[in-house]
């Protein structure tokens, strides 16, 4: 039986340079690759520029936030008739309503800061 080939390319919308540091350092222990866009408006032209596998969404940023980027990285898809990708928030936004606030503005579900390494791998691999 083959394996099941797993998310490669990673589009991290960050913009806390440590935060940056320890996703890409845990995806690339576990073989991803990954671009940094430090807020949604660089996120949003890496997106529209490369192809990705799913995307890690901070929600706090300056500039663009994850919603507002999450909302224009749906729009291109729906204007040019794209696959959906799957977005992950990563957030230390963790109230309750939260979750329903993310799915609501097109996240597909989400990851509160502080994770740990094998968590974020999880969430990524999972279907």
């Amino acid at each position: 039986m083959k394996a099941k080939e797993k998310t490669k390319h990673v589009l991290l919308v960050e913009d806390n340079l440590l935060n940056q540091k320890f996703a890409t350092a845990v995806l690339k222990m576990n073989g991803y690759t990954t671009d940094v866009a430090e807020n949604g408006k660089v996120g949003v032209e890496k997106f529209e520029q490369t192809e990705y596998d799913v995307v890690l969404m901070d929600i706090q940023m300056p500039i663009m936030d994850g919603i507002e980027c999450t909302k224009e990285i749906r729009k291109m898809e729906d204007a040019r008739g794209w696959d959906r990708i799957k977005i992950i928030a990563v957030t230390a936004f963790a109230m309750p309503g939260d979750e329903r606030k993310f799915l609501e503005s097109g996240l597909d579900s989400y990851l509160a800061k502080p994770y740990k390494g094998p968590d974020l791998i999880a969430l990524l691999e999972e279907e």
